[in-house]
This record gives C-alpha cells, sequence and structure tokens, in this order.
C-alpha cells in the first residue's frame, strides 16, 4: 500500500499545512494525496510552497469544482430510503453519508488541481502573471465524518469489497477515502460497488 503520514501522526510544518488544506478546502481530513507526498522528507513543504498560493487565493479551489460542477454525467438512480434502511444506514445517518459524499466533491477536484499544478512545475516554469492574487474566503466548512475504516478492521467480505475498488497497482494500490469511510454502511458499500 501507498505510505502516507496520518493527521495524527502530522508535526510541525507538515501539521500546518495539514490544517491549511482542511480549511482551504473546507473538508475536515485531508486526503491521501497530501498524506502521501507528507511521507517523503520535504516533498509536502516544497510542494505547498509553490502551489500554497493559488489555493490562498481559492483560484485553484473554484477553478477545479466549477469544471466539477459542468460536467454532465448521467445520475444514477436515486436510492430509496426503504433500501437505505436495508442497508444499515438509519435516517439521522443520511446527512453523515452525503456530507461524506460532498467531501469528496469537494476534494477530488482540487487534488485534480494540485496533481495538475504540481505536474507542472516539475516540467519547468511557466513565468508567474505578476498580479496579485485576490483575497479569498473559503466555503463553510463540513461536519466531522467518519473514521476511515482500516483493511485489518474490516469484516472479510468488507475488506474484499475495499480491495475490489482499490486504485492503482502494486505498493502505490490504495483504497480511496471514500469508500473507507463508507465501509461503516457495509449494505451501501455493496451497492456501490456493484454501480
Amino acid at each position: 500500500m501507498r505510505s502516507e503520514l496520518s493527521e495524527a501522526d502530522a508535526k510541525g510544518s507538515i501539521a500546518a499545512i495539514y490544517a491549511e488544506v482542511r480549511e482551504l478546502c473546507a473538508v475536515p481530513y485531508v486526503s491521501s494525496l497530501h498524506r502521501h507526498l507528507a511521507s517523503r522528507p520535504g516533498w509536502l513543504e516544497w510542494a505547498w510552497a509553490a502551489i500554497g498560493p493559488a489555493f490562498r487565493s481559492g483560484l485553484a479551489q473554484e477553478a477545479a469544482w466549477q469544471v466539477a460542477t459542468d460536467l454532465r454525467l448521467r445520475p444514477l438512480a436515486a436510492i430509496p430510503r426503504e433500501s437505505l434502511r436495508i442497508w444499515g444506514v438509519a435516517a439521522d445517518e443520511e446527512c453523515i453519508v452525503a456530507a461524506v459524499c460532498e467531501s469528496f466533491v469537494r476534494v477530488s477536484p482540487t487534488n485534480m488541481i494540485f496533481s495538475g499544478l504540481l505536474k507542472a512545475l516539475l516540467a519547468g516554469p511557466a513565468g508567474a502573471s505578476g498580479r496579485p492574487l485576490p483575497a479569498w474566503t473559503p466555503p463553510a466548512p463540513l461536519p466531522p465524518l467518519p473514521e476511515m475504516v482500516a483493511d485489518d478492521d474490516a469484516a472479510p467480505p468488507v475488506r474484499a469489497i475495499l480491495q475490489a475498488l482499490r486504485s492503482g497497482e502494486g505498493t502505490e494500490a490504495f483504497v480511496p477515502g471514500l469508500y473507507r469511510m463508507l465501509a461503516h454502511w457495509p449494505g451501501l458499500l455493496a451497492h456501490l460497488a456493484t454501480v
């Protein structure tokens, strides 16, 4: 599995970057992209020093979220509430599942922008515009989300579904956090794995 530095283990400048990423992306966790970079000495600090200003100004997030909003995808069929109950999602947990999904709607596009900016930075300087970056306020943060289920803590059938949803190959393989959070509701996770 891909190496990463957990939020609980982050100290000093890494903890400060993690806090800024959470604030600027308005989510209660740091994605695996940043946790992986932080596992390599100096990588996250270097990347954030170069790319952080685009996030502090909101330009990166707003561009990412606009691209995601403009996508025209055929929506999945609505899930009847009765199905949610059978799958173990209680009425008072629907808002938690919705917040988990919203967190990934916020994080995934910003990860793509972060990755694209990092790739461009590694390709060589493109030159700065010299324009001052605008002031920006992040959106309201999401409520706390459920912990990500670790492979070792999942029942064997849930572990098998999580592994089927794994991204990447070999030592770079990882299970996206969305699925690890939704693993608290195995029935819902099994449904999502089929659609």
